[in-house]
């Protein structure tokens, strides 16, 4: 019994492996439409930042930089994935906000500006 439980285990660990091997030739970019939704970035054209979504629970995947006035490409938007919004200021990396995918189409749209004291994010469906 301890073999065949052993063998079940290295086989798991095995293909573990083969999935965290596949994992690591993916792009990391989020630029393929995802097939429960799509989440994307846009970033208010007076804004004094850049900014990218991330998706911490999917290895720190994030979208290409969005520079002002400019949207992201889509990215993943699976029900209760977390999606968060960081912006780049002046070399400073600041976490505007988060939601949790509800696996259809979002929009993110970033606006304010740092160097006026405000900035902040709402998301529309």
């Amino acid at each position: 019994m301890f073999s065949t439980l052993a063998a079940r285990g290295a086989t798991a660990v095995a293909a573990l492996g083969l999935t965290a091997a596949g994992l690591a030739l993916a792009p990391a970019a989020a630029d393929a439409a995802p097939a429960g939704g799509g989440a994307w970035l846009c970033v208010a054209s007076d804004s004094d930042y850049t900014a990218v979504l991330q998706w911490p629970n999917r290895g720190g995947m994030e979208t290409t930089v969005v520079e002002p006035g400019r949207c992201s490409s889509a990215g993943p938007d699976e029900r209760g994935d977390l999606i968060v919004v960081l912006a780049n200021y002046r070399g400073a990396t600041v976490n505007l906000g988060h939601w949790f995918g509800g696996g259809f189409n979002e929009t993110a749209y970033a606006h304010g500006q740092f160097g006026a004291g405000t900035a902040g994010f709402q998301v529309r469906f």
